[in-house]
């Protein structure tokens, strides 16, 4: 595959329109989907957040990009459609609001798609999957497909949903990515039911494992825990995913900004190159001088650590 830098320069070099949508999720999936349902000829490239907030090399902001979306702003962008109060409105047109369930939500009115049922209706799939509040069996299955894809496969899956809607998800290769994400989620559940849940509960993983992190959180707190923070090492650095409840006081958003990061109230997440650094935010957020964290183990093991 070109590499995505190669892919946006040819794409300018064609007089081809240029989108930007967020990798990890099925709403910057969905987000991407809208667009190619407009422009089926212009180029979709996905990336992720600290891609363009933190990269040394930031070949993003090289390009005017004609749409992005539930991504921060690359530096030049005709329309984006965005809703974390993290990410700071940029583009020539702004469809910006912090209080949508979903970037797509959005999307759906910059692009005037409201009259498309199969739009409408993926739209509606990502308020579930965004808020993390998921009933359809649709829903799980979107969310499945994207969680369980990789590059390729997510990028594919946007021109797929663009032209044929939810059938997309019908297809063999879709249903791989599908049931192998529902073995992550079997695992993150096994794991949530290992960790002692607290009104603040903190969790350390030894190993990334490959579960969904983000799925611990919203479990944990459906257990009751009113903010959570989990701390994973990936590719180098350290990942903390931290949760709010919507009901309580706490803010992940907050404590992920100080850190370099953004998200939303109730979900939020950076990277960085020390996870001390990671303490001495909680610290400081929480206003606690030590912290107590459930130490999960390459083995599965779990144990307490103080910090």
């Amino acid at each position: 595959m070109k590499s995505r830098f190669i892919q946006a320069f040819i794409a300018k070099v064609k007089g081809r329109k240029l989108a930007l949508t967020h990798e990890e999720d099925a709403d910057g999936i969905v987000s991407g989907a809208l667009y190619l349902r407009v422009y089926p000829d212009a180029v979709l490239i996905l990336a992720r957040p600290q891609e363009i907030n933190r990269a040394a090399f930031n070949w993003f902001r090289f390009f005017m990009w004609d749409y992005v979306a539930d991504l921060p702003c690359p530096g030049k962008a005709r329309v984006r459609a965005d809703h974390h109060k993290t990410n700071t409105p940029c583009a020539e047109i702004e469809y910006y609001d912090p209080e949508a369930p979903s970037a797509a939500t959005l999307a759906l009115k910059a692009l005037k798609l409201e009259n498309d049922p199969e739009m409408v209706r993926l739209v509606e799939l990502t308020k579930q999957t965004d808020t993390a509040n998921i009933v359809d069996d649709d829903a799980w299955d979107l969310n499945d497909a994207v969680k369980g894809a990789n590059y390729e496969g997510r990028l594919w899956l946007a021109y797929e949903l663009a032209k044929r809607g939810l059938e997309a998800l019908r297809d063999e290769r879709v249903k791989s990515w599908i049931r192998k994400n529902r073995r992550r989620r079997e695992l993150t559940e096994k794991i949530a039911a290992m960790i002692d849940v607290k009104k603040v509960t903190l969790v350390e993983f030894e190993k990334n494992l490959d579960i969904s992190y983000r799925g611990l959180c919203t479990i944990l707190e459906k257990r009751g825990a009113k903010f959570v923070a989990v701390i994973v090492p990936k590719e180098g650095a350290y990942r903390p995913y931290f949760g709010a409840s919507r009901e309580s006081s706490y803010d992940a958003a907050v404590v992920a900004s100080r850190l370099g990061g953004g998200g939303h109230k109730v979900a939020a997440g950076a990277r960085v190159k020390a996870k001390e650094e990671i303490y001495k935010a909680l610290k400081s957020y929480l206003g606690l001088e030590k912290l107590e964290f459930t130490v999960v183990s390459a083995k599965l093991d779990t144990f307490k650590k103080s910090v």
